[in-house]
């Protein structure tokens, strides 16, 4: 049950929420019951935290019967009309950005960055000072590692049958490892893994595995050459 509170105007909060003095609330914002805030966090107009799944009536989603609490780690920034499901974790200093969703079991790590309207499904891990930007789909099962960086409206799937998988068969979500980059309007097949330091660029499909260091275009993507040591994240 959800009931009005003093400490914002439009502010609701649910069962067993306690919120630090440093807290910052803006108006509208709702906060489920359980929902974990932790110190300096701001929270902005219209976010909604710990909010329980909803499931299509065919939707093969993994239903877990009562899911642990959302955590906002200590300074973390959730932006307005952003949406956290119950069950997620945000790290500390992670900034989720306006109207973001972010869906049951996701986790997304110390200072990153989720942009603007982006979509983390279930079951997603996001590592430290990874970067999401506008518009990118991040779909079930991906591993994005730390350092990462996803351009805007980079597209991930991971369902080859494109919604006919016979009963048993996993989805799998591309591994995006430390510090690759891709570029924007890229489309990630399901499976597929981005090498360490590796770059995919802007618009290009990616049907099979990237290797480490290596600078792939085009659709389908092919190897273009390998990356030189100043293209390299700092060590």
């Amino acid at each position: 049950m959800l009931q009005p509170s003093d400490l914002a105007p439009g502010l609701l909060v649910g069962e067993g929420v306690s919120l630090p003095d440093d807290t910052v609330i803006g108006g509208n914002v709702v906060i489920h019951a359980g929902t974990a805030v932790g110190a300096g966090v701001s929270v902005q107009d219209g976010a909604v935290l710990g909010k329980p799944p909803a499931f299509g009536a065919r939707s093969k989603a993994l239903r877990s019967g009562e899911l642990p609490p959302l955590v906002i780690g200590e300074g973390a920034v959730v932006c307005a009309g952003a949406v956290i499901v119950a069950g997620a974790a945000v790290g500390p200093g992670a900034v989720i950005g306006d109207q973001v969703y972010v869906r049951e079991r996701s986790a997304v790590g110390r200072e990153s960055v989720v942009g603007r309207g982006c979509s983390i499904e279930n079951d997603v891990v996001i590592g430290a000072r990874a970067r999401i930007q506008t518009g990118a789909y991040i779909t079930a099962f991906t591993e994005i590692e730390d350092d990462v960086f996803v351009a805007p409206m980079v597209v991930t799937s991971n369902d080859r049958t494109a919604g006919r998988r016979g009963a048993g068969v996993p989805l799998r979500g591309p591994r995006l490892r430390r510090a690759c980059r891709v570029g924007a309007g890229a489309v990630l097949l399901p499976g597929v893994e981005i090498g360490a330091e590796a770059f995919v660029g802007a618009g290009a499909v990616v049907t099979r595995d990237v290797a480490p260091r290596s600078l792939v275009v085009g659709s389908p993507a092919r190897h273009v050459r390998e990356l030189d040591e100043g293209e390299l994240l700092p060590a």
